[in-house]
């Protein structure tokens, strides 16, 4: 079938665009001698994480717990959950995957690491906490300093958890406007973690894994010192926001929104069939200056703003024989949120549908 028979609006993946950065990453990863450990909250699909993995990834990040049991039910066994799991019952579905997945799970206070060793004591398992540092970005995360030994001495009596890791997220490195500022993020995130790491191994904890680098700074890993592995997501796809970073250019990107032309109620304006609840309002508009995605192939076209069902368009007069029927390829400002939208993806090659993949893990936010 051709992409463009496709009923609208839905996700199409370039093939083999999705390959390049798959491997473009695994090679930035090998070439500093660390690991990659692609966030799959971007793609949420198991047969893009076993391509991640058969790439050489060294397993995968998850944010919810969700995520992690459906890639678990997917074969794949090495699992870090970069989120603090807190609640009876999210603790006992914690223990019940880690019986069957190897499993390290984020914490950034004594609570969570108190609610995890009980849970593991009933069950007569141990689990792998990595201790979360905040490296400036100023959402989760322990200070590093006082807080960070007062936090590792209350963690040390503690049964039924092993601290063997450190982890950080440089989201502040989205606010930078340079590669040199992104250079310098990256180097202080690495610092930070290496320092936190040196204190909790001297608390006693047997510390093997230093774990940063979103996207934006991944690139930058060969002058990371101290770290051993990196978590990007993002680059899988690419999107406008990666694009305004400088982690890929906007013929990387590999996820575009199918949709349909639906009305055009004035010479300067055409309205699509996809809105918030396709492209989400997430995310800031593309800084090359078309709004709130990029019509690939129409550049000038800006796509101007959404509601629930609608998109609104901006045509410039070159763009004013767009018609109702005609289909647009879309780059979206933020491609994480509008995988969680949709129920699966189409994954094209040279215009033709190879494949559709479930997005299995979408809407799991537990």
């Amino acid at each position: 079938m051709n992409q463009y028979e496709l009923d609208t609006p839905c996700i199409l993946v370039d093939y083999s665009k999705l390959m390049n950065n798959i491997h473009r990453y695994q090679q930035i990863a090998d070439d500093a001698g660390v690991a990659l450990r692609p966030h799959v909250k971007t793609h949420k699909t198991p047969e893009i994480a076993r391509l991640q993995i058969e790439a050489g990834a060294a397993g995968i990040t998850v944010a919810k717990l969700g995520e992690a049991e459906v890639m678990a039910d997917a074969g794949i066994r090495n699992i870090v959950i970069a989120y603090p799991i807190v609640g009876k019952a999210k603790l006992e579905r914690l223990v019940r995957l880690a019986k069957r997945a190897e499993l390290a799970v984020a914490c950034d206070s004594y609570e969570v690491a108190a609610g995890i060793s009980a849970a593991a004591q009933i069950a007569g398992i141990v689990i792998n906490v990595w201790v979360e540092i905040d490296p400036g970005y100023g959402r989760v995360g322990v200070q590093p300093g006082e807080d960070l030994l007062h936090l590792a001495e209350s963690l040390a009596p503690l049964q039924g958890i092993r601290v063997t890791g450190v982890l950080e997220f440089a989201g502040h490195s989205y606010d930078a406007v340079s590669d040199e500022q992104r250079r310098e993020v990256a180097v202080r995130e690495a610092a930070t973690a290496e320092y936190a790491a040196d204190v909790l191994r001297g608390c006693g904890f047997p510390v093997e894994t230093i774990s940063g680098g979103s996207t934006p700074v991944s690139r930058f890993a060969s002058i990371m010192r101290g770290v051993t592995e990196i978590r990007p997501g993002t680059y899988v796809f690419g999107d406008l926001t990666q694009v305004k970073t400088g982690a890929l250019d906007i013929g990387q990107c590999a996820l575009t929104v199918l949709a349909t032309v639906i009305s055009r109620p004035a010479p300067d304006r055409a309205v699509i069939d996809g809105g918030t609840k396709v492209f989400t309002m997430d995310g800031e508009d593309s800084v090359i200056g078309t709004g709130r995605g990029f019509v690939v192939g129409h550049p000038d076209i800006t796509v101007a703003w959404f509601n629930e069902e609608h998109g609104v368009l901006t045509l410039p007069p070159s763009e004013q024989g767009l018609k109702v029927g005609d289909k647009l390829e879309i780059i979206p400002v933020h491609c994480c949120a509008v995988v969680n939208m949709l129920d699966e993806m189409n994954i094209v090659q040279e215009g033709q549908v190879k494949d559709t993949w479930s997005i299995a893990a979408r809407g799991k936010v537990k």
